[in-house]
Parts: structure tokens; sequence; C-alpha cells
């Protein structure tokens, strides 16, 4: 509703949402915590923010907000300086480093901010210091519209609340609803996941009730059927039910009877011909066209101005050039309108909502907008960014002048640590420049800058137009042009080969003397690259590439590279090297440092062991960053036993990658899915899942998923018993007694195709995939390694030293944190110690196993525990009969009741069965009627007369 923006409004349908807030703020003292409001627009994520600033006000908690604004996304950490300008005279707390960092960050002293994550901490420092004398909240509205610097900065601010009194509230349009062809680093993203402080909430339409009592809350005097109208049309969207009468009362100036008649102008195309949507963009547009001329051109500079324009004192030194007549008059007509207002607080001016701002640069003519955007130019400072982006908009045609001052600009912000805004600076010098060379080659500097940055689509598009103008030849320069095309062709379409076929050809090319900084800079971004192709292709043109200027590059970039060769001796080394490689990084780390170590640890499966890395991570990255973040984070919770974690962050990750065209990204957490649903035993889902990924990768060469999802089959088909399909499936993937020379990951399928041997009875070739296994040393490569080949070694041991290898996979550091391969070994040591008769050993360790596969709901391999406890315990079965003996029990049923039997109290039974407590006590909730009895000694007398003699049926009660 129009007013101060302090003021709250009118919610209906909301008290959830009302209610999360209100917690939030109230245990602002104990806790910190982030809320994100996520809908369309005229939900009310604007209404809720004012609620929760008036409920933190009264509460005596410091506000600091945030608006974004279309105008400012391509300005680095623009939305950052309208959070912490209101804390620069604290600024002086934090250490030099941070306060240089910031300062040069938020334009108050001259110079680009250090490479890295230091801005980031130093806004939490900041934080902290003015959380310490009076708890804070900060509210982000308009998220979308946040420049990515500084949205990748409220991402490290959020996850790093807990410990703060500080809460933060964002709001923002859903993804599908923004007009961007890629992902913008998403502070939220994440936000359901375990760990995380955050909650974030979905505005869905009012349901009829709430609808209804909304409208007759804001308009108690509309007639019967305006209102039914007015209901019908809104579709339950509070903005359309707050404005629509409205709209209704300009349009039927005729009295109340001809508000309800659908021939008065306006209302007829606005409530039965136009999407929603499209009402909602022309509910403002009438009492924008009604404005006088001057004073709809000064609100065109408010909307193309950003948080600079809002300035009352800037407009009225701007009345009377923009609207040629006083602020006071333009002030009146403003108010009049309620489209906006100055707001007395803050001495700025408002918009009654989003979409006026929208309205007022739809309806604005080319000319308007050139004419606003130079008005903004003249009133800024002359070496102001910002000056130089409006002067770049107000500009026509080309002019080789301002295009140098934009290409300098986005030299600047690129270096700042805002590549994903140079993109579009850089992309606009272009448009700029006057000849076709000078065009091409910032036309590709763009490109390069979009990769960086994230910005694949625009990148792609950029390629397009530089090739177009550069024919017949390639564009220049070839270093920055093929980095850009690789990197767009593999993550929009997958594919590898213009990574394969360009990059080693500029690696190898001398670069000119003025080239050589930026080949410098480009160094490591291109190996990353190159290494990622080459790991998944296996083709030796990219592997000899990297090998060859490795020696050129750093610490993290020779790791990475050695990491991922594949067996070798100078691959056991590298777990130590990692280790000091993070604790040698410098603070400012480099982002491209940093992934090339994580990379390099999940090539030896260390990602887990350091949480030091994790914390590199922290700070500022683009999405394609963040979803390799997560695609590393899914394959090593999966290797740990998470697997629910692991397949919601890949079920994810693989939807939004999907929804962006981001086809590479969504192949890899699709990888990750199938290793879930394979070890599940999931045959349709991981068929699904093949069919989806693996004719894609096939023809696109990307051998390590092609070949990783035919070792999954092997795994599937071992959980449900089909060892002949098994072996099978493993012939096809290498003979017996070889390892690939570029093959990371083939000690993830080692236990599965020894398994699958010796299930066939081929225990000769499993024993020589072994000895080829330590022939190549790869137990030495890391514990996890290590741990596989002894799990390995265990199943194709013969009776004299079985119990041996047992009993050393058991005793092995950490072994308990991979409980898939743990649990497998100890069903294949039941089982072996049944066959030696030796039922109470072989009891435990198949009870163990069942235990560890019920909680990873691994039910194939569940049931085969099962069945061998049945074994274990002399139950008789029909063969191939997956159920328990008991008429009336299941399999664990019929074990807890043994067990309850024998004495044993619900922890006692828990800890055996590897369950907790209160599932036992579930489970004999639902036995003790089965059987017809209330007491454990009634168990024990039931499960007796079973033995004596089958039960024809139940028992009467």
């Amino acid at each position: 509703m129009p007013g101060d923006r302090a003021a709250e409004p009118v919610l209906a349908g909301r008290d959830t949402h009302v209610a999360v807030i209100r917690a939030a703020l109230t245990d602002i003292a104990s806790t910190g915590t982030s809320v994100l409001l996520r809908g369309d627009p005229g939900m009310g994520k604007t209404a809720l923010l004012k609620v929760a600033e008036a409920e933190a006000r009264r509460a005596g908690l410091r506000v600091l907000r945030m608006t974004g604004a279309e105008a400012e996304c391509g300005l680095p950490f623009a939305a950052l300086h309208q959070v912490l300008w209101p804390l620069l005279d604290d600024v002086q707390a934090l250490a030099e480093e941070q306060r240089d960092a910031l300062e040069r960050a938020l334009g108050v002293r001259e110079g680009a901010p250090p490479e890295g994550f230091t801005v980031a901490g130093a806004a939490l420092s900041l934080l902290a210091h003015a959380a310490a004398r009076r708890p804070v909240v900060v509210l982000l509205d308009d998220l979308q519209w946040a420049d990515p610097s500084s949205t990748a900065v409220f991402g490290y601010i959020q996850r790093n609340l807990a410990p703060l009194p500080v809460v933060v509230i964002g709001a923002r349009r859903h993804l599908t609803a923004v007009a961007r062809r890629d992902p913008v680093p998403a502070w939220e993203e994440g936000n359901d996941t375990e760990g995380l402080p955050g909650r974030v909430l979905g505005l869905e339409p009012l349901d009829e009730r709430q609808a209804e009592l909304l409208l007759s809350t804001l308009h108690p005097h509309l007639p019967d059927q305006a209102r039914r109208r007015v209901l019908r049309a809104a579709g339950g969207n509070p903005l359309a039910l707050n404005e629509l009468p409205v709209h209704m009362r300009t349009a039927a100036a005729a009295g109340p009877a001809h508000l309800a008649d659908p021939r008065a102008t306006g209302v007829t195309e606005l409530f039965d011909e136009l999407p929603l949507g499209e009402r909602l963009g022309r509910l403002y547009e009438d009492r924008v066209r009604a404005l006088p001329d001057g004073t709809r051109r000064l609100l065109l500079v408010v909307a193309l101005g950003g948080s600079f324009a809002q300035s009352v004192r800037l407009l009225r030194g701007l009345a009377d050039r923009a609207a040629g007549t006083s602020w006071t008059e333009v002030r009146d007509q403003m108010h009049a309108s309620g489209l906006a207002h100055a707001e007395p607080a803050s001495d700025r001016v408002a918009f009654h909502h989003p979409l006026v701002r929208a309205c007022l640069v739809h309806l604005a003519s080319p000319a308007e907008r050139r004419a606003a955007h130079r008005l903004i130019a003249d009133a800024l400072p002359v070496r102001s960014p910002r000056r130089i982006m409006h002067l770049a908009a107000a500009a026509i045609g080309t002019d080789g002048e301002l295009a140098a001052l934009v290409h300098a600009e986005a030299d600047a912000m690129a270096a700042q640590g805002g590549p994903a805004e140079a993109a579009g600076m850089m992309a606009r010098a272009a448009g700029l420049s006057p000849d076709a060379e000078s065009r091409t080659v910032r036309l590709v500097t763009a490109a390069a800058m979009a990769a960086r940055g994230g910005r694949l689509h625009l990148a792609a598009e950029l390629v397009a137009e530089a090739e177009t103008e550069a024919r017949p030849g390639r564009p220049e320069p070839a270093d920055l042009y093929a980095f850009a095309v690789a990197c767009t062709r593999l993550q929009l379409d997958a594919d590898p080969a213009p990574a394969i076929e360009l990059l080693p050809e500029v690696l190898d090319r001398p670069a000119a003397v003025v080239a050589r900084q930026q080949r410098a800079a480009l160094l490591e971004p291109l190996l990353f690259l190159l290494l990622v192709v080459a790991v998944h292709t296996g083709d030796e043109r990219a592997w000899a590439a990297c090998e060859l200027q490795v020696a050129d590059a750093c610490e993290p970039a020779v790791l990475c590279r050695q990491a991922w060769s594949g067996p070798s001796r100078a691959v056991h080394d590298v777990p130590r090297r990692l280790r000091a490689a993070v604790a040698a990084l410098p603070e400012h780390r480099e982002a491209s440092a940093a992934r090339l170590l994580l990379w390099a640890a999940a090539a030896v499966d260390a990602v887990g062991d350091d949480d030091e890395l994790w914390s590199l991570f922290g700070g500022r990255h683009a999405y394609a960053s963040q979803a390799f973040i997560d695609i590393v984070r899914a394959h090593d919770d999966f290797l740990h036993g998470r697997w629910d974690a692991s397949l919601e962050t890949s079920r994810r990750g693989a939807e939004t990658s999907g929804a962006f065209g981001y086809a590479f990204n969504e192949t890899l957490f699709q990888l990750n899915s199938a290793q879930v649903l394979a070890a599940r035993g999931d045959r349709a889902g991981l068929a699904a899942l093949e069919t989806a990924v693996g004719t894609s990768a096939r023809e696109r060469r990307l051998r390590l998923v092609t070949e990783r999802l035919q070792a999954l089959k092997v795994v599937c088909a071992l959980g449900h018993g089909r060892t002949d399909e098994a072996w099978q499936h493993a012939q096809s993937l290498t003979p017996p007694g070889t390892v690939p020379s570029r093959a990371p990951w083939f000690h993830l399928s080692l236990v599965d195709r020894v398994q699958a041997a010796v299930d066939n009875g081929r225990r000769a070739e499993a024993r020589r995939h072994l000895r080829a296994v330590d022939a190549a040393g790869i137990a030495r490569t890391s514990p996890h390694h290590g741990f596989l080949v002894a799990v390995a070694e265990a199943l194709a041991a013969d009776d004299e030293e079985a119990e041996q290898r047992f009993e050393a996979v058991y005793a092995l550091p950490g072994a308990d944190t991979w409980p898939f391969p743990l649990a497998r070994a100890r069903l294949a040591h039941g089982a072996w110690l049944r066959r030696q008769g030796r039922p109470g050993p072989a009891a435990a360790h198949c009870e163990a196993a069942l235990g560890a596969f019920t909680r990873l709901g691994a039910t194939p391999w569940a049931a085969q525990a099962s069945r061998e406890l049945d074994a274990v315990n002399g139950s008789s079965r029909t063969p191939g009969d997956g159920t328990a003996h008991h008429p009336l029990l299941s399999a664990r049923e019929l074990r807890i009741a043994e067990l309850a039997a024998e004495g044993l109290t619900n922890r006692q039974i828990a800890e055996r069965l590897g369950l907790s407590p209160r599932t036992v006590g579930t489970h004999l909730y639902k036995i003790f009627p089965k059987l017809g009895v209330t007491t454990r000694a009634g168990v024990a007398r039931a499960l007796e007369e079973t033995r004596e003699a089958p039960w024809p049926g139940p028992r009467a009660r």
C-alpha cells in the first residue's frame, strides 16, 4: 500500500511467513539466521519485508536495507554498497587489509580490492562489529536485480550467520520469473540442506477465502458484481486484489453502476483478455500516462538511475532541467498519482511497487530513455563508473572515445573481481566501436569475461557475434576466443571437442609481449578447463597439452594434473601435498587455485578429509563454480554414505542446470544420482538415467561418464543377486589383470568387479585384478583407495586367509566412514563364518550389515543380509524366496522378536542390529498384536510354539 515504507501493510494468508520472520527476530540474540521469500510479482514479498522492518524497529534492532535495481545490476558491489553504507563510520575497527578491500569495493577509496574472498570476509566482520553493540537485521528486496558480486557476498554472510546476532531476510522473484538467461550466484541456493541456518519460503496465490478477506478489508464498499470480477481476475494475487479496484474506479467515471460494465474503457482488456502477469504490468499504465510530461520524465530518471537517482536533493536540482518546473510541484503530482512518494525519514523517493519502475521504462521512448541517462550522467562525478555506464546508455551509433572509456571501465570491473558485470560493460564498448577489428576484440574479451563470470549463454551469443565480424578467419585474441568457445560448448552442449581442438593450439602458441600478462592470468582457468576435458574424455591430446603446460603453472595445477593422471607412483604423494598446498594458500587466494585443489581432492577421494578445503569456497563464486562445488560435494556424500543428501543435491542440481541449459553440469549431477540409485538397486531409475545420459555421453565421447554408468550396472546386478548379469557387465569394462592408464575412478568399481568374479566361481580372475592393482600401487593413493583394495582382497581370499583379510578391513583407520563397502565386507564375512559353522560371529556381522544397508536405503542388499541372517539362525526357506520363515512376521520383526525373547532391552537390540531404540520399539509395537501377546515373555512362548508346529493362521486374541 502507498505511504511510508516502514508502515505495516494489510496482509492475508501469510500467517506462516510472519511467524517465521517473528521467530527469527525473537531468537536473534541466541543465533543468527536467514529467511528468503520467493514468489511472483505482487505476491507480497515487499509487504512482508515491511512487516519485518516494523517488528525489528519495535524491538530496538538496527535495520539495514537494500533494494535491487535492474539499472545497477551491472555495477560490482552496488547492492552491498546500499547495505553497508550506514556502517562505514565503523570501518576503522577492521584489520587494515579488510578495511582497504571493503573501502575499495564500495568506492570509498581508489584502487581495486584484492582478488579472492577478502571483501566477503570484511563485510561479515563489519556486520559483526555493528551487531556486537545492537543486533542487526538486513533486509534485501528484489534480490534478482542485485549485482552478482554483491549476491555472492550476501551468500557468504548467510552461510556464516549462526554465531552472530544478525538476521538476513531477503526477497526475490522465482528464477523462472526473471528474464535472465544465465543463473546468477544465488545466495539462497541450498538453504534447504542440513547444516545451513536459513529458511526458504514460497509465496503462493491466496485461496478464495483469503482473497475475499483481503479484498473486503482493502475495498469494503466495492459492489458485489465488481468484487466477483476482481476475485476472478486477480487469481489470488494480493497486488491485483488491491490495484484492480483502483483501476476500475479510474476507468468507470460514470458512477458505481458502471464499475461492472465490461464496455468501460480498458476494463475488458485488463480483466478478460490478458494473462495475469500482463494485467499486473498494465495496472499502472493509465496513471503513468496521466502524469504531466515533466513529472513522468523526472520519475524516469529515478527508474533508470537506481539508488543514486532516488535522492530528493538530486531530484530537486534536476527538476527544472527534466520537468521544467519546481520540485515541490513534481512531488505533489507524484504523491497524487500514488505511483511514488518521498520518504521523510530517508529523504529519498520510493516507488509504490517495483512494477511502477518497469512501467515507466516500458512506456518511455528510446529518445526519452537516452535523455534520462544523459541527465544522470551529467549529475555524476567525472570518473564515476556509473557515469560511464549512463553515458554509454545515452549514446547513439558509434563513438571511439567513449568506447575506450567503457572498455577501461570493464577492465577495472574485471580486475575488481566482477567479470559477470564487466562482460556487459565490455559488450557495450564493442557496440560503440567504430571499426570492425576493435569491435571483434571487445566482443571476444566480453565473451571470455562472461564465461569466467558464469554467464555462459551471454558468452555464446558474444562469440557468435564475434565470429560473424571476423569471417572468414577466427576472431582474436586467440586465447580468449578459445577459452570462451571451449567453456561455453562444454557447459552448454556437454561437448568437449572444441576444448580439445582449440586449447592445446593456443597454449602452444608463443604469446605476444603485450599478451603475456593476459596469458598468465588465463593460464590456470585454461588448464582447469583442459584438465576437466582430459579427465572426462581420456583424450591423449588434452593430456599431452596439460603435461606440457603444467611446468609453468602453480602448485595446485601440478597437483591436479598428477591426481587425475591415473595410477602411478606420482599420485601416492598427492594427499600430503594437497594438505600442504591448502595450508600454504595466501588469505587472498585465487578462486581458480582453490578450484584446482578441490578438483585434485576429488580425484583421490580426499574431499571429506580436510574441512579447510570447503572453507576456500565460502566467498565469491559464479554459478558455474557453485555447481562444480555441489557436484563434488554430492560425490563425497555418496562415498561417505550420506546418500539422501547426495541424491537431493544431485536432483536439485540437475533440475537447475537443465532449466538453464547447462548440459555438462546436468550430466554430472545425473551421474551422481545414478551412483546412489545403482547402490540401492533401483534398476528402473538407473536405466532411465542411463537412457537420458548415456547416449549423449557416448556421442560426445565422455568416457568417464559412460564407463562409470557401465560399472554401476555391476553393483546394481550384484544387489539383486544376478551374478551372471554382473559378470557380463564387468567383463565389458576392462579385462581381468588390467588397470587402465587413464582411469582415475577405476578403484570405485574394484569391489564390484572382484565380487562379480568370485560369485561366478572365477576367483582366479578376481586375483588377477588384485595383482594388477597391487602392481599399480592403487592402495597407496589415499585411505579410501586402500580401504576398497582391502575389501576386494577379503572377498577374493581363500578359507586359509579369509579371517585375517576381513579383520584387516575392520582395523583400517576410518573404516566406518565408508559404510557401504564396509557393510558388504561384513555380509561376506558373515556368510563365510556361517559356512565355517560359527553362527554366533556370523549373526553379529550379518546384523551389522543389515543395519547399515537399511540406513542407506539399499533394499536389495538388506534383503540379502536378512536371508543370510535367517540362514545363520537355521530358518528354512524355499530356494530363492526372500520372505521370512515366520508366517506373520517379517525377517526384521522375527529377529527383533527373537532378541526380545532372549531378554535384551530395546537399547541392546538396537546396538546389536544397528538401529535406533525408537525403531526397535516401533517394531515391537507391531509384533505384539501379530503374535497375540502383551509381554516379552509371551513373545518367547509364541516363538517356541511356532518352532514346534507351523501356524495355520493368525493367533486368536
